[in-house]
């Protein structure tokens, strides 16, 4: 009971001091509005831009472990006189079996790469935008 008190204290408190330091700004109330709406386009864009970066690191993990599998997979599997085995050819692996290369896969990772540097251009191009409204705005006086 004496945790969720001191929270609801903390909030209540914090509440109170953002609305006071709204109160008591020296600026007029549509700067201030222009000024919240902007970090908050900013933190947006920083959100997606993590967002987009940390499903990009678990698809290349993912494909990596699907690779992995396939790999060792086909590494234990017992090959038999039949199973087309090439010894030393280049591209086999220490078996002698060759490594097969999924190639389905590949036009479905380039248009999904296509995607990912066109968000990330975007990304970019708002972001330098947002940083001349900053710097070029009314929210940078000396």
């Amino acid at each position: 009971m004496l945790d969720k008190q001191r929270l609801k204290t903390f909030l209540l408190g914090g509440a109170a001091g953002a609305v006071a330091g709204v109160l008591l700004a020296p600026r007029s109330g549509r700067e201030i509005r222009n000024t919240i709406a902007n970090r908050a386009e900013e933190f947006r864009e920083r959100g997606n831009e993590s967002y987009f970066e940390a499903r990009e690191r678990l698809q290349d993990r993912l494909a990596d472990a699907r690779n992995f599998r396939r790999h060792s997979a086909a590494d234990e599997a017992d090959v038999g006189p039949d199973a087309g085995v090439v010894d030393g050819s280049e591209g086999s692996s220490p078996r002698g079996v060759p490594h097969l290369r999924d190639v389905s896969a590949g036009d479905q990772r380039d248009a999904q790469d296509a995607r990912t540097e066109e968000l990330r251009k975007k990304v970019q191009e708002t972001r330098a935008r947002i940083r001349a409204r900053l710097e070029g705005g009314p929210s940078n006086r000396d």
